[in-house]
């Protein structure tokens, strides 16, 4: 005790400074794992109740294989309260005979199709199926998902109502043994964490528009891409974002309402990942973005403040490390709970790993992103 009360005496300003600072972050630190992670983990699904029709809309350029490997079992999904809208991109190749083989087989099967294909056609193919769908509440299928869950269409369309607006599930890319695929699903992991956590303290929005189903009128209201049709990477996140926060919304978190998709992932997949997250950001209020921005570096800063402190302060150590060592216990208890609950095993520790140097690999993609945004020379499939 003589020894740290000598110490002390010695601290310099920069000190003190550093150790206000290093308990500020953790305190902060602590108060985002309670607040929005472990909120999120206790979310209870709202209870089932009467089955909704709903629309399934599928929009797609050149998808041959994942349409003839992944829509047959979707029909095998649920039961006939419900439609799957398809809009062909201008596809060359034999896409739509695929569609047109399935619709023999299933007459809830709707096709159409754009016929040129620009820049935003994308979007404009959206659009089409929102204006051709049938039932009021819809949900955006990409060509290569994976339904994993048999009870997939109950489950969520049995969750709507007056009071849930928009319900928003978890969707992610299936595991497979690369590097990029783990860095690709861990990112988008902790990308929709940060959504689920604002939906939770009613400041909604989504980073992603696969597993979201809301009410369409709810597009048409918001005057659909008006505004937002030139924007890349991003899709009807943007519009979804327009109209959630005056939207009732819930939280559907089970292995049953899960859904991947099988792709083979690249870096060049990671980057535009991170880019769509960007654009997405864009367009949220200020006091989100506020909020994303604080919390992103206090991540980046604990670290390096743990360790110049330790440096700066050595006798300091057994209070910082078990500082440290606590707040890393229950942040690995509380993603653990999470994965469990959406059977994300290979996610664990690998997560936990990817987490730590995460916020400094998208710094500086954000440098960059900055630098060549105000030069004008980010472009599509840079």
């Amino acid at each position: 005790m003589e020894i740290i009360q000598n110490a002390i005496l010695r601290w310099h300003p920069v000190d003190w400074a550093l150790l206000l600072l290093f308990l500020l972050l953790f305190v902060l630190y602590v108060g985002y794992l309670l607040v929005f992670i472990l909120r999120v983990t206790l979310q209870k699904s709202s209870p089932a109740g009467k089955i909704h029709p709903m629309s399934l809309l599928i929009t797609f350029r050149n998808e041959e294989a994942n349409l003839k490997d992944n829509l047959p079992s979707l029909f095998e999904n649920g039961n006939n309260a419900y439609e799957v809208v398809a809009v062909d991109n201008c596809s060359q190749d034999n896409s739509l005979d695929v569609l047109t083989s399935l619709k023999n087989e299933h007459p809830n099967l709707r096709i159409s199709s754009l016929r040129q294909f620009t820049f935003h056609s994308d979007k404009m193919a959206h659009n089409i199926a929102l204006k051709a769908a049938c039932h009021d509440w819809v949900t955006v299928i990409p060509p290569s998902i994976n339904v994993t869950g048999k009870e997939w269409l109950r489950e969520i369309s049995s969750r709507l109502d007056t009071d849930n607006q928009v319900s928003v599930g978890y969707s992610n890319i299936a595991p497979k043994s690369s590097f990029f695929n783990l860095l690709f699903r861990c990112e988008l992991f902790f990308q929709q964490l940060k959504s689920f956590g604002f939906i939770v303290n009613r400041l909604p929005f989504v980073i992603s528009q696969e597993n979201v189903v809301f009410n369409k009128q709810q597009y048409f209201n918001v005057g659909g891409f008006r505004g937002k049709i030139n924007e890349p990477f991003a899709k009807l996140e943007l519009v979804i974002n327009s109209f959630i926060r005056k939207a009732p919304v819930s939280l559907i978190l089970t292995k049953e309402t899960a859904v991947y998709r099988k792709e083979d992932i690249t870096w060049k997949d990671y980057v535009e990942l991170l880019k769509k997250e960007e654009i997405v950001r864009k367009h949220l209020p200020p006091g989100i973005r506020f909020l994303l921005i604080l919390y992103e570096w206090i991540f980046l800063l604990f670290a390096p403040i743990a360790v110049v402190l330790l440096v700066r302060i050595p006798e300091i150590w057994p209070v910082v490390t078990s500082m440290v060592i606590c707040l890393i216990f229950c942040y690995l208890l509380i993603i653990k709970k999470l994965l469990l609950r959406l059977q994300e095993f290979k996610l664990f520790l690998p997560s936990f790993l990817i987490a730590l140097i995460l916020p400094y690999i998208k710094l500086m993609f954000r440098i960059r992103y900055i630098r060549y945004g105000r030069r004008k020379e980010w472009k599509i499939g840079e």
